[in-house]
């Protein structure tokens, strides 16, 4: 039997929860400082080290590693490429190894953090939306003046913000809804294969948790996930949220052999995810391995969602 279950994606999510919170935008950097030859000698060791425990961040010890070396070195110097890195690595511990272990408080404290990293990261790579949004101007406005440099920062900005809000409730996501979707607009505008296709999963998401509720479309949700999985197929995170979010709001039409499509193209999914060799794509083997951890759970549970 089917059942209707809570959907949680990046930037609409449907949740219990009916507190609502404001995430705190400062728009001056708190990391304006020029590091001394000594500070960045020292920086430039703990980044190091740093990469060195990122590579096996499948484990979530040597992630927690890596973070740490990594938010040392930002406080000796400061860089873009360091608060991308941070927000990054906080979003995947909470989104895959906190999640994986249903430690929602755990999950939702990294996005938290992810979240401040990427806002500093957005500031340093984005001066020109700090001046529009000084200047009056609401985020969806200041954001499309946002340069293709910072993409990363933009997308990592909105992953995290997404889900931090999705934790807070319906009336904090829907604060949010609108600067997300112009946020991932313009990542898509600028940069349509970046991170592995990502503003595709992005809008795939959308439209199947949007589908009957708030004008999102099935057709355009599929069509959606099929563009990232055609530009990244070796990237295994698009299937795994297509089999989540899309499979079970499919027409209940039955195939050839009784089954509901749906079902039919969720299993087929996970069942491919899981088979896949997670290095096929050396930049996120460490990320396809945890999503296969995320295909095995999902697909344990095909019972209940069909």
């Amino acid at each position: 039997m089917r059942r209707i279950i809570t959907a949680t994606i990046v930037g609409l999510t449907i949740v219990s929860s009916s507190c609502a919170t404001t995430f705190d935008e400062k728009l001056t950097t708190k990391l304006e400082k020029t590091a001394s030859e000594a500070e960045a000698g020292q920086a430039s060791a703990l980044v190091t080290e740093g990469d060195a425990l990122w590579a096996e961040r499948d484990n979530a010890d040597k992630l927690k590693g890596a973070l740490a070396k990594w938010e040392q070195a930002v406080k000796l110097a400061p860089s873009a490429e360091l608060t991308i890195k941070l927000a990054r690595g906080h979003y995947l511990l909470g989104d895959s190894h906190y999640a994986l272990a249903d430690n929602n408080e755990a999950r939702d404290a990294e996005y938290q953090l992810g979240l401040d990293w990427a806002n500093e990261a957005l500031k340093l790579t984005a001066p020109e939306y700090v001046a529009a949004k000084t200047g009056g101007k609401t985020h969806p406005e200041a954001i499309k003046l946002a340069p293709k440099e910072a993409v990363p920062a933009m997308y990592w900005y909105a992953v995290n913000l997404g889900k931090w809000a999705a934790g807070k409730g319906l009336v904090t996501r829907l604060k949010y809804k609108d600067d997300l979707f112009a946020t991932m607009t313009h990542v898509k505008a600028l940069d349509e294969g970046y991170f592995f296709g990502a503003s595709w999963r992005y809008f795939g998401s959308y439209e199947a948790v949007a589908a009957g509720l708030a004008g999102g479309d099935l057709g355009r949700s599929k069509s959606n996930f099929e563009k990232g999985i055609a530009l990244a197929p070796n990237y295994l995170g698009t299937k795994v949220l297509m089999a989540d979010l899309y499979c079970p709001k499919m027409q209940k039409d039955e195939d050839s052999d009784g089954q509901p499509d749906g079902k039919v193209l969720f299993k087929k999914l996970l069942d491919e995810v899981i088979a896949a060799d997670p290095n096929a794509e050396p930049d996120v083997a460490p990320e396809n391995k945890l999503e296969q951890l995320k295909a095995k759970k999902l697909l344990a549970k095909i019972d209940e969602l069909f």
